[in-house]
Formats: C-alpha cells, structure tokens, sequence
C-alpha cells in the first residue's frame, strides 16, 4: 500500500517555513562553530565524557542557541498538529517556553529541598539536553508536514508518526532509566526518585498524551 502525498500550496505554510529555515540556519551556524559541541550532545545521554563536556558548556551562548531553537521547534510541531484550531497560535510556544521555564524551576527548588545541588545539576543538564534532542527529532516530522499536509492526517499517522513516537519512547525510556541509575550511585531515597520521576517525567508525559488523543 502507497501513501500518496499530496504537494501543498507552500503558501499556506510560508509563515511557517520561514521561522523553520531561520532556526535551522542557527542550527547550521553553530555546527561550524562548535561541532564538538553538537556531537556532545547527541552522545550525552550514552556516554558520560560527552555528558560531561555539555555540562561544563552549558552556560555558553551557542548551546542556549540550540536550546531554544528546539524548543522553537517543538512549538512549529504542536503548531502544525493543531493547524486547524481556533486556538491562538501564540500560545502554542508560550506554553511550551512556559513548561520549560516551570519544570527548570521546580528541579532548582528540588535540588536545595533535598540538598542535592550536584545530582539536580546533572538533572538540569539532562533536561536540557533532552529538550534539543527533541527538538532534533521533530524537524523532519515538521518539514514533511509543511511540504505536504494540512495537518497530521490518518494516513500521515500511519506511516511517520509510528517511528516518531516510537523514537520518542524509547529516548523517553532510556533516559529515565539513565535518570534512575543516576540518583541510585547518589543513594537517593527511592521515595524521592520516585516523586521526581513522576511528577517531572512521566505525568508531563501523560498530560501531551492526553491533549493529543483528545483533539
């Protein structure tokens, strides 16, 4: 069985397309600066030398160019998914910065609630991390779309949307078990790994979840 794929008029989109085509010029441009820092992060979550080199360069002003540019990213992807609802496009990626921005601050006041600055800088950075590869994972989902569909059809769900979610579990899964096993070496009371894990992981998770199956 073929999908079809219907060509869009590119100007239906092209509102679209041009934030897309600015963020991945930001993309490219700090891949020529700082390749060893892009490669790092794709590596991070499986090798601790790369986590470490992220973490050491966090703060620098090209990783919060790709930071932000993904979550950029994320919002064109819940954007398009939604393209056909009245709700304000705007809000989209305020809250998408906004569950960022919460999350970040809740793992702040989490690390000096258990005072465990250390462990809770290794989650800061993992979420970071986190969030670019997401991102990452959302742009040639977001160029099919903008190319061809008005929004995510059946058809489309069928055939792109099964690897894209199945990446997403498996990344999803793998990284909280990365988490788990980090918090383990700390001997962290499984009574708080467990409430972080849930409240920050798993129900953030559930809640999109929901949203999405909903509309």
């Amino acid at each position: 069985m073929h999908l079809i794929l219907i060509e869009r008029n590119l100007s239906e989109v092209f509102g679209l397309l041009i934030p897309l085509i600015i963020t991945v010029s930001l993309l490219v441009y700090v891949s020529k600066s700082r390749f060893n820092l892009i490669k790092s992060i794709f590596f991070a979550h499986f090798s601790k030398a790369y986590f470490r080199v992220v973490e050491n360069n966090k703060e620098e002003q090209e990783f919060m160019i790709l930071l932000w540019s993904s979550v950029f990213l994320q919002g064109i992807m819940i954007h398009l998914y939604f393209i056909t609802s009245s709700f304000p496009v705007y809000l989209y990626y305020l809250i998408i910065v906004g569950l960022i921005i919460i999350k970040y601050l809740i793992i702040k006041f989490s690390s000096k609630l258990l005072e465990q600055a250390m462990l809770f800088n290794f989650y800061i950075t993992s979420f970071f991390i986190s969030v670019i590869h997401y991102g990452w994972l959302c742009m040639p989902v977001i160029v099919l779309n903008i190319l061809y569909f008005n929004r995510i059809e059946n058809g489309f769900i069928q055939l792109i949307n099964p690897v894209f979610i199945a990446v997403g579990l498996f990344y999803f899964v793998y990284r909280f078990i990365f988490l788990v096993n980090a918090a383990n070496k700390e001997k962290i009371s499984f009574l708080h790994i467990f409430f972080y894990l849930c409240t920050l992981e798993i129900l953030p998770l559930g809640v999109i979840s929901a949203i999405i199956v909903i509309n």
